[in-house]
């Protein structure tokens, strides 16, 4: 299960997290008189992190209150983002929510999404 900011507001159905490159923010300068390049280090560049997956819910009621948790989670705040194999990464913010439309599965109804994550501080 993923689980941010200590909450498994994901658990319901399947989902998967796609961690994206680190990445050192970098300048070059050529060495006058010389052979090779200088390079200058600038920092880590953020790190971009995509989860997509399914949610589950007995109802529609219910569908509204998980798609609501999801919702107040993009609020610019740094926070803990962990894997179903308990790798974590620190400092991510949530910058972009994406829940398609609810379709029913009888009593049940289902939500696929998208989140788009930022870790700031990698």
């Amino acid at each position: 299960m993923i689980f941010f900011d200590a909450q498994n507001l994901f658990g319901s159905g399947p989902s998967r997290l796609h961690v994206g490159a680190l990445a050192l923010r970098h300048h070059t300068e050529p060495v006058p008189h010389a052979d090779g390049t200088t390079l200058i280090a600038q920092g880590r560049e953020a790190r971009p992190i995509t989860q997509t997956g399914t949610l589950l819910a007995d109802d529609t009621v219910t569908m509204t209150g998980k798609l609501a948790a999801i919702e107040s989670r993009v609020d610019g705040i740094g926070r803990t983002l962990t894997d179903d194999t308990g790798r974590v990464w620190e400092g991510v913010v949530m910058l972009r929510f994406d829940p398609g439309p609810v379709v029913s599965l009888g009593p049940r109804c289902r939500v696929d999404y998208t989140i788009d994550y930022l870790q700031v501080t990698p």
